[in-house]
């Protein structure tokens, strides 16, 4: 069961970013074709933890969105699922996709997040303990497993589709690597090539040229797009036009200043006030990418210390160099 035809574009689950208001964003400019919320704690979800509820928010589309777990054990992913499963239908997602690439040192420590590329039969439990337990869509998204290797990875991948997965994700860099060196598009396609569930490439795709070359072979079914949409949230909006040969189009104008004003207040209005300034850095970082004194607007963002004054820094940036403000 898959939900977004071939050749879709799938907006990646980003920590501190892909919340409501983000994914907000990104649809008013055009939108995905399937989102991904931030990940979120089994544990801390079936515990009642605070903000918990922000984490499986799936709006604006539900219908189009896949809450990511990480857990500790197959057991609390199979009580999550559980309690996910009897959500209010305009609450409940349609999907539930597992990490199994996350190496900050707490998460893959707790055994968690890319410590499952490393133990194919426990991983496999994952899947097999959420499919149990949840009948909507089920995809998990992983790096190169450095321990097992690609031909492991590739072992790991075949077991957690016979487990019950609906598609794959694969951001092809070993879990070490952070964003260092390109992803290994390659291996996507020999991964898809292997796999009889869709494989959807992800890491480094930007541009239409990326899209067609990774689509071209036919075999990779579709392709999730990560830090590329931050920088450019109308990214998916303009890809597709690309994709569809629309390009000779009259180009479409984006006012920097007013999509920048408009993310503050989708965040003010939708996320916890302890959570408001960071998330706006963490997508400010990548959004000041597209005036010509980045660094300059970048850390003038960064170090504002209430969501009136990145409002200002915004402003005043825009009235300084007016030939930027539109793109």
């Amino acid at each position: 069961m898959i939900c977004f035809p071939r050749g879709s574009l799938l907006l990646a689950p980003m920590v501190g970013i892909t919340n409501r208001a983000f994914r907000t964003l990104v649809h008013e400019l055009g939108g995905a074709d399937w989102y991904t919320t931030e990940m979120a704690s089994a544990e801390a979800f079936l515990a009642g933890g605070r903000n918990e509820a922000v984490y499986l928010d799936p709006a604006p589309c539900p219908s189009h969105t896949s809450v990511q777990f990480t857990a500790r054990t197959p057991e609390s992913l199979a009580a999550a699922c559980r309690a996910l499963s009897n959500v209010a239908d305009m609450q409940r997602p349609a999907g539930i996709d597992i990490n199994m690439g996350c190496s900050v040192p707490h998460i893959k420590g707790s055994g968690r997040g890319a410590a499952l590329l490393d133990t194919t039969a426990r991983a496999r439990e994952m899947v097999a303990a959420a499919r149990e337990n949840w009948t909507g869509i089920l995809s998990a998204k992983i790096r190169l497993s450095s321990v097992q290797g690609e031909e492991g990875t590739i072992a790991l991948a075949k077991s957690l589709a016979e487990a019950g997965l609906d598609f794959l994700v694969v951001h092809a860099r070993f879990d070490t690597q952070k964003f260092r060196r390109k992803a290994d598009h390659g291996f996507a396609l020999l991964l898809a090539q292997e796999l009889s569930i869709p494989v959807i490439a992800n890491g480094d795709i930007s541009t239409a040229e990326d899209c067609r070359s990774l689509l071209a072979s036919g075999k990779i079914h579709s392709l999730m797009i990560g830090r590329a949409a931050v920088r450019e949230p109308w990214l998916f909006k303009r890809l597709h036009a690309a994709l569809a040969g629309r390009s000779t189009c009259p180009l479409q104008t984006y006012d920097l200043l007013a999509i920048g004003l408009r993310y503050i207040e989708l965040v003010e209005m939708m996320l916890p006030s302890e959570w408001q300034k960071e998330t706006c850095r963490r997508v400010f970082w990548y959004y000041a990418d597209n005036v010509s004194f980045a660094h300059h607007l970048r850390f003038s963002l960064i170090n504002a210390s209430t969501l009136d004054a990145m409002r200002a820094c915004l402003t005043r940036y825009f009235d300084e160099v007016p030939q930027d403000r539109f793109r």
